[in-house]
């Protein structure tokens, strides 16, 4: 018994099952919309940037010294997240966290060959995102002369979350899309699946398909 499947038999599937693979499509970008906007807490991210120079007291700045502030950068980008520096962060802003849970919202990266720090914070309030990324930039700045015994840190931006604040997750667009994209495919599986489980011959060609005889003749329906 043949029962190859086609390419012209998947058209027909489709369209036989098009109404029920269009629901499931638009079912999928409903469920997805509703997760996104009710069930996921979206989440805020802020920036701010710092400058590492050499120590501002000096009146000229040569290459060697530039190479060395450099170097400072991987130092700084630790010191940035260490405890004595979150502790206080904490505290003056009467955090909930404690300093993992705040480590844990901070990034801190740097371009190659650049001497400027960018801070990245995240949280789910935009307002407190942008109140721990300003006020880690004021600790770390006062704390780095006595830490290194230098001071050279220079606040270049502070973090500023504007007045229309857009998460940086969840994506609505994209979570639309993909909700979309599995309601088609549960509804092509199931089509399918429906497909394979019919065997009842219909035609003249699922007597030829399944059956491997001829058609002698054909009865005419009767409204």
């Amino acid at each position: 018994m043949n029962e190859t499947f086609n390419f012209e038999e998947f058209l027909k599937v489709l369209r036989e099952n098009f109404k029920l693979i269009i629901g499931l499509m638009l079912l999928g970008g409903l469920v997805s919309t509703a997760i996104t906007s009710f069930l996921i807490e979206p989440i805020y991210e802020t920036n701010t940037q710092v400058l590492v120079s050499q120590s501002q007291s000096r009146e000229t700045i040569t290459n060697t010294d530039i190479q060395a502030s450099l170097q400072l950068v991987n130092t700084y980008s630790d010191i940035i997240k260490s405890p004595s520096i979150l502790e206080e962060v904490v505290k003056n802003l009467d955090l909930e966290y404690g300093t993992s849970g705040l480590s844990s919202m901070i990034d801190v990266s740097s371009q190659n060959q650049s001497q400027v720090l960018n801070i990245s914070v995240t949280n789910e309030k935009p307002e407190t995102a942008e109140k721990i990324a300003n006020e880690l930039a004021n600790v770390f700045q006062k704390k780095i002369p006595k830490i290194m015994n230098v001071d050279n840190v220079s606040i270049l931006a502070k973090a500023d979350v504007g007045d229309n604040p857009q998460p940086i997750f969840p994506k609505p667009i994209i979570n639309l899309g993909l909700g979309i994209i599995v309601g088609g495919l549960i509804g092509l599986a199931l089509a399918l699946f429906r497909s394979m489980l019919d065997k009842r011959i219909t035609t003249e060609d699922d007597v030829q398909k399944y059956l491997e005889l001829p058609v002698m003749g054909t009865v005419a329906e009767f409204k």
